[in-house]
């Protein structure tokens, strides 16, 4: 039995009320606040005491609030010491840290600061050698550093955007454009950039012996062929007795063609193979289309005018 009770007029008190509700709870003991308060609720009143076991903590009641009962210590002064002001006797008092003094009073060895004797040893004294030219004012902005004539550092004329151009290089560069032709000479109208094997290459008259054209025979048993990249500005010459049937895939660069001479008693016909999505001639247009070579000794041309696109021209009929 423990807590707070109130009693009603002429109500009995007994033995073990008066022991649990007088006698032990002159200082009422609560295990914390919250059994305080769950206990009391709102039948407190200014003046009441209270321990809190949970926090040692003896509490009065003043009227609005719990408050922790003064518990004041032996400390009957404070004293300020070296390097500090202030300090006194009664009521509040502050310390101050007088810089004055503590500069004079204080002092801390190199060995007080772990390592700090072994990194001060490791340091030179003043500086030396070729940076005693930049010790004291700044250098040049965005330039390249040397050595000058005294062997110092200086700032060089060349700037960091000149100097970023060689970013990347692997090698001497001077190696490097030994290496390289000297400026060609451009050539007359109608000349190409050719070499004739030995020397440099440059603009000059390409030899008949190197302007060539294959023919590419088709025997009179064939009845089929599709033509390969080795076809390109070449001709396929037909000797064919039956019907032959040519299939050009996109296989030639734009510009270029291939020449189809019928020279066989079979016709020749020619259709549009992969990859050719534009296929016209003879007034006709069509990948599924194909045209005819239909009279001996008669020819045609394939050529190539754009990207996947071939027109068929000659002695030809859809």
């Amino acid at each position: 039995m423990a807590g707070w009770k109130e009693w009603e007029f002429l109500e009995r008190v007994t033995s073990s009320e008066f022991q649990s509700y007088l006698q032990d709870q002159v200082v009422q003991v609560y295990s914390g606040t919250a059994a305080r308060s769950s206990a009391l609720g709102t039948a407190v009143s200014e003046g009441m005491i209270s321990y809190l076991s949970d926090t040692n903590t003896l509490q009065y009641y003043d009227g609005s609030a719990w408050a922790n009962v003064s518990q004041p210590g032996d400390i009957t002064a404070v004293t300020a010491g070296t390097g500090l002001t202030g300090g006194g006797a009664s009521g509040d008092v502050t310390l101050n840290v007088n810089y004055a003094a503590v500069g004079s009073a204080v002092t801390i060895g190199t060995a007080q600061v772990t390592g700090l004797d072994t990194a001060l040893a490791g340091k030179q004294n003043t500086i030396t050698g070729a940076a005693t030219t930049i010790t004291t004012s700044d250098l040049t902005v965005s330039r390249a550093l040397a050595s000058d004539g005294s062997g110092k550092v200086s700032a060089t004329s060349v700037t960091s955007t000149e100097l970023g151009y060689l970013s990347g290089v692997t090698s001497a560069i001077q190696t490097q454009f030994t290496g390289k032709q000297n400026t060609i000479s451009g050539g007359t109208a109608g000349q190409a950039f050719i070499s004739n094997g030995t020397a440099a290459p440059g603009f000059g008259n390409v030899a008949a012996e190197y302007i060539t054209t294959t023919v590419r025979t088709l025997a009179g048993t064939v009845t089929a062929y599709t033509a390969t990249a080795a076809d390109e500005n070449d001709v396929i010459y037909s000797l064919a007795t039956a019907t032959c049937t040519v299939t050009i895939p996109d296989l030639i660069l734009v510009g270029d063609r291939i020449d189809i001479v019928r020279d066989g008693a079979g016709t020749v016909v020619i259709a549009a193979g992969t990859g050719v999505t534009s296929w016209a001639g003879a007034g006709t247009a069509g990948t599924a289309v194909t045209f005819k070579i239909d009279q001996q000794y008669n020819a045609a041309t394939v050529l190539k005018v754009a990207n996947n696109t071939y027109r068929v021209i000659g002695r030809i009929t859809a």
